[in-house]
């Protein structure tokens, strides 16, 4: 599962990296500061795919500094704290991204995740009910979800995530089918 995120993780990751790397950032109506922001995003994400989180840290701070309102750059430096087990860190830089884009399903998603790797389920549910709210297709949300209601002895809500996985990955409500069985045992 954590496989899973990771590989759906790059693939936005070289995304954005095609999206803004030095020959093709957009120019037209950014002022130097913001322009310079994307650079240093780019970099930053560019040393993310090579995973070099600390310097990947390095650089979306940087981008921070151009750009203190660069959405995608607070969550990028979230996404990369996790990588590097500081769920502090991480909640702390979502938070920011949560602040400045309310509807960011993905960053309630990875909230969510930096909340249960710290065993605060409550927070993690709350995180993972939000970005259901906003993208009710999550099935990244759901699975996990699913997985904090086992944890918490909730096995009604963790199959009504896995009614809804049915229709949305097999794959993930197959593992949560099984987790719900082996918490009844």
């Amino acid at each position: 599962m954590v496989r899973g995120i990771s590989i759906i993780i790059i693939v936005l990751l070289v995304f954005f990296s095609s999206v803004f790397s030095e020959e093709e950032i957009p120019r037209d109506g950014l002022s130097p500061t913001e322009l310079e922001a994307l650079r240093q995003h780019s970099k930053g994400t560019e040393s993310m795919l090579a995973d070099k989180f600390k310097e990947a840290i390095f650089y979306f701070k940087k981008a921070i500094e151009f750009n203190p309102g660069f959405t995608e750059a607070y969550y990028n430096l979230g996404i990369t704290y996790e990588k590097l087990g500081k769920y502090k860190d991480s909640i702390e830089a979502l938070e920011r991204v949560i602040q400045l884009e309310p509807d960011h399903a993905n960053a309630y998603y990875a909230l969510g995740y930096a909340y249960y790797q710290l065993k605060k389920y409550n927070d993690a549910v709350a995180a993972f009910k939000q970005s259901i709210k906003i993208k009710p297709d999550n099935a990244f949300a759901h699975s996990k979800l699913g997985h904090v209601y086992i944890l918490k002895g909730n096995e009604e809500a963790a199959r009504e995530h896995y009614e809804v996985l049915k229709t949305l990955n097999s794959t993930m409500a197959s593992e949560l089918y099984h987790e719900i069985i082996k918490g009844k045992k």
